[in-house]
């Protein structure tokens, strides 16, 4: 997230233990793992994941990321889309208890203002 926001072009790695990624790869209900893509609803980073996240695949991954100019404009300019969606001073707050405040969401914590992004994303 924070390299995104920073307009860095970036692939979002994760491994786990096999027992973890079992449990992550059967019981997610999301089909992305990255921030920047939930909120999207699409595969801006792209997700080099458990067993494909090999030295090998993720330099491959790299290589193609690095020669890429669309990608990396691509990535810049979902940034933007990014900022536009978790900026907390143009939105009300409308996802606590279903109930629409009208209230400013900077009234409220940083951790509140990071539940009320997730939940308005998430799909019913």
């Amino acid at each position: 997230m924070e390299l995104q926001l920073a307009r860095l072009p970036c692939i979002c790695t994760y491994r786990a233990h096999p027992l973890t990624e079992w449990v992550i790869q059967y019981k997610a209900k999301i089909p992305y793992i990255s921030l920047p893509n939930i909120l999207l609803d699409c595969p801006v980073i792209p997700e080099v994941l458990f067993e494909a996240c090999s030295p090998v695949k993720l330099a491959s991954w790299l290589n193609e990321l690095i020669g890429d100019k669309a990608l990396q404009e691509k990535q810049i300019v979902a940034a933007g889309k990014v900022m536009e969606l978790i900026c907390p001073s143009k939105r009300p707050v409308n996802n606590f208890g279903k109930q629409d405040t009208g209230l400013i969401i900077s009234s409220y914590s940083p951790s509140m203002i990071a539940a009320s992004t997730i939940l308005g994303f998430v799909k019913p």
